[in-house]
């Protein structure tokens, strides 16, 4: 992926309207008597009354459903027009929503008072629910550590890194719809967390990606893979390795089966800092090939922190009965993410099919829009990606 005039980061931060909110209902409570609030004898019909406002705070799983349509809107939409020119955004500019940054002691202007098009800029909110309010049943599930959507068709589908049910939302997105639901258990593995981190949907089958998994390697013959939260350190031992595990699922109404489960040859060197995202494309002969996207930087636990470096793994399929498992993700190649992209983590891909990329960071509210090469009406070119 080469550097390219069109690649620009875009901050993404997130409001706490606590303060506003507060404003607006002690606004509210002082023109409460004058409008006849919790008076009978006056009609507020007939009085000018403040309107009625709601604030709303953001929840993590709310702001997974806000990216996915981030990523997922037309690209070009991030751009703006000035003086019937198209001008990219260049710049880092927060999210219209979050809080202005008063003046320091130094006198330092802030973002809106710095850029008088601040607001023509910024990615707006469209719409947001928490996923514990999308469910009318939840199956049990208390919490919903969303990390992965994508759209297919009229319907959003997304991933859990603690349940390994697969959530399937009617676009509309109305809370405690019954068009919400749980697909599959999330308990599908007893207590083990799913550490699903990816999901994309091929030739209808949807791939999904746990980030790294131990593996015990016992023999040429014999693949053991052992689901250990604690196990947070590469292992010393040549027999333990780390290794992503990539599902194809095929999904039904109320339960999922699992076609294949195939480890990637790509090894990591722990369980915390293995594929945060991927996608997935066809070449020109129908064979798929997946993009994982490393989480830390140069694909490493220990240098996870040095910025800039970002990687994403380009692999194929290979299966045979000498193989472990009798199938494995094979590695062709390791592609560097061009340095703009400054981020400390990356957590989640996309790439439309005429190669418009987007990259996420959760730790710097960040989005890196860019261009690939070697994608072209839906289908990839895997020696010419770049």
């Amino acid at each position: 992926m080469a550097t390219l005039p069109s690649e620009r980061t875009v901050l993404l931060t997130q409001k706490s309207y606590e303060e506003e909110a507060l404003a607006h209902l002690e606004a509210r409570a002082d023109a409460g008597q004058a409008c006849g609030v919790g008076q009978p004898n006056k009609d507020p019909q007939h009085q000018e009354c403040p309107a009625k406002d709601l604030a709303w705070t953001c929840s993590s799983s709310a702001a997974l459903i806000i990216l996915a349509a981030l990523i997922i809107l037309p690209l070009a939409f991030i751009s703006y027009t000035s003086g019937g020119d198209e001008t990219d955004v260049m710049s880092v500019f927060p999210i219209l929503g979050s809080s202005k940054k008063k003046k320091s002691h130094h006198g330092h202007k802030n973002e809106c008072e710095a850029d008088l098009k601040y607001s023509k800029r910024t990615v707006k909110t469209a719409y947001e629910l928490p996923f514990a309010a999308l469910f009318r049943e939840n199956r049990g599930q208390k919490k919903f550590e969303a990390s992965s959507v994508t759209i297919v068709d009229n319907s959003v589908y997304a991933v859990c890194d603690s349940s390994f049910a697969i959530s399937k939302f009617d676009s509309a997105l109305l809370p405690f719809s019954t068009d919400n639901v749980q697909i599959g258990s999330p308990e599908r593995d007893g207590d083990v967390e799913s550490g699903y981190e990816a999901i994309f949907h091929h030739e209808g089958s949807f791939y999904v990606v746990r980030e790294s998994v131990l593996h015990h390697e016992h023999s040429s013959d014999d693949d053991e893979v052992t689901d250990d939260e604690n196990e947070d350190e590469a292992v010393s031992d040549e027999n333990h390795s780390f290794h992503a595990i990539i599902e194809e699922l095929v999904l039904g109404d109320t339960d999922y089966t699992v076609q294949s489960q195939c480890s990637s040859e790509f090894e990591f060197e722990g369980a915390s800092k293995g594929f945060e995202g991927a996608v997935g494309f066809p070449d020109a002969s129908g064979d798929l090939y997946i993009l994982g996207l490393c989480e830390g930087n140069h694909c490493s636990e220990k240098r996870k922190a040095d910025a800039g470096n970002g990687r994403m793994v380009l692999m194929k399929k290979k299966v045979g009965d000498d193989i472990p498992g009798g199938c494995i993700w094979e590695t062709l190649r390791t592609i560097h993410i061009p340095k703009s992209a400054y981020f400390i983590d990356y957590s989640a891909i996309d790439i439309s099919d005429d190669g418009r990329v987007v990259i996420t960071s959760q730790e710097n509210s960040e989005l890196w829009i860019g261009q690939v090469t070697g994608i072209a009406n839906g289908n990839i070119d895997p020696d010419a990606f770049e």
